[in-house]
């Protein structure tokens, strides 16, 4: 029985007799569904499960979901339907005392305040005759 390959970039399926096997010196084996994927994979070295457009991708971000949404579940079956207000009590005004203003945060001037002047523009050379 022929058995359908995973493509080890973007985790497509491989139809036999089609994609390419791709095997390093220390024994590991690729698959890959197109030139693409081998390419990003070997001479860019990219991960596929970072690419939108793969299918990799898809099957990360669905598990996230998964897992993200269980805690949820949980926490909704074990939460009371209805808690009861706590008593509010009205807060309690200081007496205001007249306060020193509040000091500059920007550094003292030493000097007499000096215009900034725009920079001097550059002379052309003169053409030699």
């Amino acid at each position: 029985m022929v058995t359908k390959r995973q493509c080890s970039f973007c985790a497509d399926e491989i139809e036999p007799g089609t994609g390419t096997m791709y095997v390093k010196r220390d024994g590991t084996v690729y698959h890959f569904c197109s030139a693409s994927c081998r390419k990003q994979q070997l001479q860019l070295h990219r991960v596929g499960q970072r690419f939108k457009w793969t299918r990799a991708y898809a099957l990360q971000k669905a598990a996230a979901a998964r897992h993200s949404a269980a805690p949820k579940a949980v926490r909704a079956a074990t939460t009371p339907s209805k808690v009861p207000p706590a008593p509010s009590t009205p807060p309690v005004a200081a007496p205001s005392a007249p306060s020193a203003p509040a000091p500059s945060t920007e550094p003292a001037a030493t000097g007499p305040a000096v215009p900034k002047s725009a920079p001097a523009a550059r002379k052309k050379p003169s053409a030699k005759p």
